[in-house]
């Protein structure tokens, strides 16, 4: 049999060419790279021809790169300069709320000042007495046993507070006796001379009286006496009906 009449498998390269030394497996790889290559070429052949520039586009591509990096830097920033307007924000928001608490409670200071002056004003106007105080607002209430009573008397000034007064105050009541008689006794509170008082501008006392069975109240005396011996005391008077709560 001739040379020329033997059988060649199909797809395998003639005989006698370097093909044919190869592996088919490693025939067909290096083929396909070629086509690879080879359709490479054609597409940057083709657009090179309509104008792109493989070098431009790298050189736009690193212009691009640096410019998203400098934005996101720049995003950074701002977004840590909000963080920063937010805290500072939120701290002012506190310090309102301080401010206006503080103010509230400073006007509410200056409401009740402007009534105290307004109730000193008033008490000056009427006239001082000599001792330089005056006896505000007297409340008699009943006491938690028969015949016992509680009495609640306001002290102020009645001239400019320069300083501290002090001195006692006593009470004494007015009324009748069973037999009718007519009796003014200082000693209702117990063996106690006197409630003793200090103040610059306001104080309030309390003092409880114990009545003897069958007396009838009808007058409550409140005497003021100062701790200055050159200072005459002051005396008032108050119907018991009068001053007497629920």
């Amino acid at each position: 049999m001739s040379p020329s009449s033997v059988e060649r498998i199909p797809g395998e390269p003639p005989a006698g060419t370097k093909w044919a030394r190869l592996p088919p497996t490693a025939a067909r790889t290096v083929l396909a790279l070629a086509a690879l290559i080879v359709l490479y070429l054609a597409f940057e052949t083709g657009r090179y021809v309509a104008g792109y520039n493989v070098i431009s586009a790298m050189q736009e591509r690193a212009r691009f790169t640096a410019d998203i990096r400098r934005l996101k830097a720049a995003n950074r920033s701002l977004q840590g300069r909000v963080a920063e307007l937010q805290t500072l924000n939120a701290g002012h928001q506190r310090e309102d709320e301080v401010v206006t608490r503080t103010l509230s409670e400073l006007q509410g200071q200056i409401a009740r000042q402007a009534e105290k002056l307004a109730f000193y004003r008033g008490v000056v106007a009427q006239g001082a007495p000599p001792i330089g105080l005056r006896v505000g607002e007297v409340r008699l209430s009943p006491g938690k046993l028969p015949l016992h009573f509680i009495v609640n008397i306001s002290l102020l000034r009645a001239d400019r507070p320069d300083g501290n007064v002090s001195g006692t105050l006593s009470l004494a009541v007015t009324g009748r006796g069973p037999d009718g008689t007519t009796l003014n006794d200082p000693a209702l509170t117990g063996a106690r001379s006197g409630l003793a008082y200090q103040f610059r501008y306001y104080q309030e006392l309390t003092e409880g009286l114990v009545l003897p069975p069958g007396f009838r109240p009808s007058q409550l005396t409140v005497t003021v006496r100062s701790s200055r011996k050159d200072i005459a005391p002051l005396t008032q008077s108050y119907t018991w009906s009068a001053i007497s709560g629920p």
